[in-house]
């Protein structure tokens, strides 16, 4: 391998990582502090993704007919999380102390939650949109209820960004500070597979409890009650759970190694040219990194609308699939997505030893020797391994994804042809009276490859996640991470923008086709970035004398 590659694997020198303090002796996680950090993630997640769907519902009860105000809301969270997520993380990054930093996002988030579920209830108690025995009812306001709206819509703004600033603070700080070496219990690759996996469950579970307790009250305004008194609950669990862990942990509570402020003159410091300054030089150091193009890539797949999205559930409606089908394809789908967390450490680890690359020995790998995952960590060949693993393990996840994508274009575009075949009356016959789904066959290849790219999404997330957590210099994690959310919503942005775009069914087909080629591109450029890394994709010489073994033992 050429030396000039090996040498990008060089991390930077951190010398104030808290693993190199001589004063902190504690080296990873008791099997009690990591339950303690389970249990603080799990009630995070938990409120975050059933806010996130509840706030669906609320708004299309609020606006029951039209889909203006659904659309509105969404472009207006991502601007948002495009305009503020990077000073989320330059915020966290600058902040001294993990747990008051934790637990200012933990108060916030809640706060927003608990202070919107009062103005979803002023907004769906007036009388157009209650029963007429209702108890509480406000009398009919167009200007009040725009106002409340737009404070709900303030308020879960604010909600986002305090997830977000919830999640840097988790994952690129706490996580990766408390991390055993690679190999140990409870490493980094072992806590990202769990807290992964706990968001996912958390994705799956916390919308359909929402939907049975609204289904089971009768009453959408009972659900927003039960929204906001479940973020009420979760305070304290969660504050204790978190506040457990900073005390048993030195590493926790040593201070973090804040970068120095930048100099700027007192007269401009204020000046909106300034802030604008701050706002680019985020995605300057962003750019600036080894690992911007997994990133990217990352953030690209965000713009696929073969995803379980409202854009695509409210396609397969329209094409005649039931409510019970697209549920069912959607928990096998989540399955699938959970599955990802349990196998990606045993690839990460099976795709990191060498000797399943067809390597006799290290000495193809002669300066990677003192690479070590964790900025400023030297833990020798584990963690050789450990990134030959995430990088051969993301390409896999990448090119799972795509290999099971195509199919589910294919299927799109000939259920596609099969509706055009048919009348307009014939069409609006079949819908309405005898409520048929779609071809049987293209229906299974529809849902069965969705649900097998799910894998390959998550085990791509999870590799590129642990390569930027340690990548990235400790003092440039928490910022990278907020610029890395603002690409993300750029890529969502335009997705939804697409979908606005070509709103009639019979042209998803398209935004299939994009997202296809959204994959392809995202493809490439991991493709790229792990040859222009490891100086190669495939050992082709270990296949070719695989080959001719295998011909010789025929």
């Amino acid at each position: 391998m050429d030396r000039d590659s090996e040498e990008s694997f060089e991390l930077p020198d951190d010398s104030g990582d808290t693993r190199n303090d001589s004063r902190v002796t504690q080296n990873g996680l008791t099997r009690s502090q990591a339950l303690n950090l389970y249990v603080s993630h799990a009630f995070s997640t938990w409120n975050a993704r059933g806010y996130e769907f509840a706030a669906i519902l609320f708004t299309a009860a609020a606006y029951p007919d039209t889909l203006v105000a659904a659309a509105l809301r969404m472009i207006i969270v991502y601007f948002a999380m495009i305009l503020f997520s990077s000073s989320v993380g330059h915020w966290v990054e600058h902040s001294p102390n993990r747990l008051r930093t934790l637990l200012s996002t933990i108060i916030c988030n809640r706060g927003s939650v608990i202070l919107g579920s009062f103005f979803w209830i002023l907004i769906l108690s007036q009388e157009d949109l209650v029963e007429d025995e209702a108890t509480f009812v406000l009398p009919k306001n167009a200007t009040l209820k725009g106002i409340g709206f737009a404070i709900a819509v303030t308020l879960g703004i604010i909600e986002r960004l305090s997830s977000s600033g919830n999640l840097i603070s988790m994952e690129r700080d706490w996580v990766v500070t408390v991390a055993a070496p690679a190999g140990q219990p409870y490493d980094l690759t072992h806590l990202n597979a769990v807290m992964r996996r706990i968001d996912l469950v958390c994705k799956l579970i916390s919308p359909i409890l929402i939907s049975v307790v609204i289904s089971a009250l009768g009453s959408i305004r009972l659900g927003v009650i039960f929204t906001g008194l479940t973020s009420l609950v979760c305070i304290p669990i969660e504050v204790f759970s978190a506040k457990r862990v900073w005390n048993s942990s030195p590493l926790l509570q040593a201070p973090r190694a804040v970068p120095p402020p930048r100099p700027t003159s007192t007269e401009t410091s204020r000046s909106w040219v300034t802030r604008t300054r701050q706002y680019f030089h985020g995605f300057e150091m962003y750019f600036s990194t080894t690992v911007w193009v997994p990133s990217v890539a990352l953030a690209l797949l965000h713009f696929n609308m073969l995803t379980w999205r409202a854009t695509f559930v409210t396609y397969l409606i329209n094409v005649g699939y039931s409510l019970n089908t697209i549920t069912i394809a959607r928990a096998i789908g989540s399955l699938f997505e959970i599955t990802s967390t349990v196998i990606t450490p045993r690839g990460i680890e099976y795709m990191g030893k060498t000797r399943h690359h067809g390597l006799s020995s290290l000495d193809d790998e002669g300066d990677e020797s003192g690479v070590g995952l964790i900025a400023g960590s030297q833990e020798g060949n584990r963690d050789i391994e450990t990134l030959i693993g995430l990088q051969r393990f993301g390409l896999w996840g990448m090119s799972w994804q795509l290999a099971n994508t195509v199919p589910v274009v294919l299927a799109l575009w000939a259920i596609a042809a099969h509706i055009e075949q048919e009348s307009l009356s014939a069409f609006a016959r079949r819908l309405i009276v005898e409520q048929a789904s779609p071809n049987v066959g293209w229906s299974i290849v529809l849902f069965s490859f969705l649900a097998f790219s799910r894998l390959g999404v998550w085990v791509f997330d999870l590799t590129t996640q642990q390569l930027t957590q340690t990548l990235v210099p400790q003092t440039q994690r928490s910022s990278f991470a907020g610029t890395e959310k603002s690409v993300v919503n750029i890529f969502e942005l335009l997705g939804a923008g697409a979908a606005i775009a070509f709103p009639r069914t019979e042209q998803y087909k398209w935004l299939a086709t994009a997202s296809l080629v959204s994959v392809v591109i995202s493809w490439v450029m991991y493709a790229g970035w792990v040859r222009q890394q490891r100086g190669h994709l495939v050992h082709w010489e270990k296949l070719r004398q695989g080959m001719c073994v295998s011909g010789r033992n025929w």
